[in-house]
């Protein structure tokens, strides 16, 4: 399926030679390939496509999306040995792979921000090799900025509150508010399940603009992924945050398998007690030391 998705996007891609068109082909194939043919408000396909021009957050929302899937596969295989008539909804499967797409839409910057705007706050969020996250915004730009750059883009930065003190692990824990600020903003075909698993992946730091719950108390009749909605789309947001850590780790940190597993685990301390989260760990344990979890 990934080789012909690909394949698809090379020939539609060959057809054109516009950074801007070729982005935006990205997006609507990147889109197409998990089911969605709707309308998305005319903000989110540019900002997508400012995205894909400017960054990998787009790619690796591609692999997130793969690997959600395959989570999800697995989990529902492993169960379905026990309880054959539990399955996963179609639709709540598509909602998934939506907000898995969606779900790093703030790295564009607060819903209110320009196109000029955006692709700054893109540039940095996009910025590697930052020596310690304690660094300050501040720092950064100006090392990325020429001088005579330098006070209109601590300016710009400073109008959505982003100050020279501020620092760069702060800056960073933005964007998923900005995911749910831009996803509600211009929500059309966007339903409350995708929105509320886009914007919540940060939920393990705190960042919680749904006011969910920690804790899901399931009945004892739902004891089983897929009985009860409310469950499975909890068990879809644990799956995001896991794996969006999960992905960074492997893709930008270049861990291993073992050492970005080790390091979600450490992270997630706080989740060591909720079965959903242990599930969606060792469902992820079993496919990535297969090398399988993203294909």
């Amino acid at each position: 399926m990934l080789e012909i998705f690909k394949a698809k996007m090379v020939k539609e891609i060959s057809r054109t030679t516009s950074e801007d068109k070729i982005s935006r082909q990205k997006v609507r194939l990147s889109l197409e390939r998990i089911g969605f043919h709707e309308l998305l408000h005319e903000e989110i396909t540019n900002r997508l496509t400012l995205l894909e021009k400017g960054s990998k957050f787009n790619e690796y929302s591609r692999r997130i999306e793969r690997g959600m899937e395959n989570v999800l596969n697995l989990l529902e295989r492993q169960y379905a040995e026990k309880y054959p008539e539990v399955v996963f909804l179609k639709k709540q499967r598509y909602d998934g792979s939506i907000a898995a797409i969606l779900h790093d839409i703030g790295k564009s910057g607060p819903a209110e921000a320009t196109s000029k705007e955006q692709d700054l706050i893109i540039k940095l969020f996009a910025r590697e090799n930052i020596r310690n996250s304690n660094m300050l915004v501040s720092e950064v730009i100006g090392e990325m900025f020429f001088e005579n750059q330098l006070a209109e883009t601590l300016e710009t930065l400073e109008k959505y509150k982003i100050g020279e003190k501020t620092t760069m692990r702060e800056f960073w824990d933005r964007h998923a508010q900005w995911t749910h600020d831009i996803l509600e903003k211009y929500s059309q075909n966007l339903n409350a399940h995708v929105r509320m698993i886009s914007g919540s992946h940060h939920i393990d730091r705190g960042i919680n603009p749904y006011n969910l719950s920690d804790e899901v108390v399931v009945p004892l009749a739902a004891n089983v992924i897929g009985t009860l909605e409310e469950y499975v789309e909890t068990l879809e947001g644990r799956a995001l945050i896991a794996l969006d850590q999960y992905e960074a780790a492997i893709e930008r940190g270049k861990l291993s398998h073992e050492m970005a597993l080790s390091r979600v685990r450490s992270s997630m301390v706080k989740h060591k007690n909720d079965k959903l989260m242990n599930l969606v760990l060792g469902a992820i344990d079993e496919l990535g030391e297969n090398s399988t979890i993203f294909n």
